[in-house]
């Protein structure tokens, strides 16, 4: 895939979907280095595809609570796809950017019904 190409969308409907998906990440964490984020922010893991994907992955087991420091690292994402690309290279074929996309809209659906409480 190019980075011109256009990118896969997938039909993830819920929240148990989603989670099946980041599953199969196999943490190899070769994204690490394609995401310009991660370079600037120091190479804080927390701010790659690899971080992202577990990040969200925990927010949807409840491991961890919804709040700033958290959301943060999901919506720095710029969505340019290279840790797609990377990953797919390496023959996981995970649509990590379509993944953080999804968990962005689950996440805002989220903060929409705790700001409604």
């Amino acid at each position: 895939m190019d980075i011109g190409e256009k990118r896969e969308r997938l039909e993830i409907k819920n929240k148990d979907e989603l989670l099946e998906e980041l599953s199969k990440c196999r943490r190899c964490r070769f994204c690490l280095d394609a995401c310009e984020i991660y370079q600037q922010s120091e190479n804080s893991e927390v701010m790659s595809g690899y971080g992202r994907v577990q990040l969200l992955r925990l927010l949807l087991d409840n491991t961890v609570q919804l709040d700033d420091a958290v959301v943060y690292p999901i919506y720095s994402c710029l969505q340019c796809g290279r840790c797609t690309i990377v990953c797919k290279s390496k023959g996981q074929n995970l649509e990590v950017s379509e993944l953080i996309r999804i968990g962005r809209s689950l996440l805002a659906k989220e903060l929409a019904r705790q700001k409604g409480k």
